[in-house]
């Protein structure tokens, strides 16, 4: 049987394993880059949606958290397309601020999660609920926009936020020797370039 504390091991294996292989990784191959007995993942997690499903809650603030500054936000007395994007980004510039290379590999399971949108994956509602939220918001803001087009830029914006904070080098493919390693600099620019990309006609 699993010692207790091996549940947080698994969890940190997993999130390394899923980021650089994908969420087709087995429960067998968790348990032997653990190091661990055939039984102990099953201890923990019943299947391997039980295992994805910690590994986002992992780093992710308690749902009522989440749910309360969003509806913070929606009653705010002016929302603005900048307060929008911030509180896109929030979650992850957390994580990254905390750690930047274990913050990459949860941002390359969260881009693998979205990649895949399967029903079966969990915490689907939980990543719905906050983005329709958004969408709103960013539909309020731009009027001159159908819902479709909101949408639309809401899944750039996304793809955009989870593409670069999953990149370990970035921007080093599109030339040069820099890496932007100054997260709040990454953040900063980001910031601003989804804002353009939001508020554009």
């Amino acid at each position: 049987m699993a010692k207790p504390s091996s549940r947080n091991h698994i969890i940190a294996v997993a999130t390394e394993l899923f980021a650089e292989r994908g969420l087709s990784v087995s429960l067998r191959e968790v348990n032997e880059a653990a190091g661990l007995s055939a039984a102990a993942v099953h201890y923990h997690f019943k299947n391997k949606g039980a295992l994805i499903d910690a590994v986002l809650r992992s780093r992710m603030r308690p749902k009522a958290e989440r749910e309360g500054q969003l509806r913070q936000l929606a009653t705010a007395p002016k929302v603005t397309i900048d307060d929008i994007v911030r509180t896109l980004l929030a979650p992850l510039r957390e994580v990254l601020s905390e750690d930047a290379i274990a913050g990459r590999q949860y941002a390359r399971v969260i881009a693998r999660v979205y990649a895949e949108q399967s029903e079966e994956l969990p915490l689907l509602d939980e990543f719905l609920s906050p983005a329709n939220a958004l969408i709103a918001m960013l539909a309020q803001q731009r009027p001159d926009l159908s819902l479709l087009q909101c949408r639309l830029r809401y899944g750039f914006a996304v793809e955009a936020m989870l593409n670069t904070l999953s990149c370990v080098h970035f921007p080093s493919p599109f030339g040069g020797d820099e890496v932007a390693d100054d997260m709040a600099m990454l953040f900063d620019e980001l910031q601003q370039f989804l804002v353009a990309g939001l508020s554009a006609p």
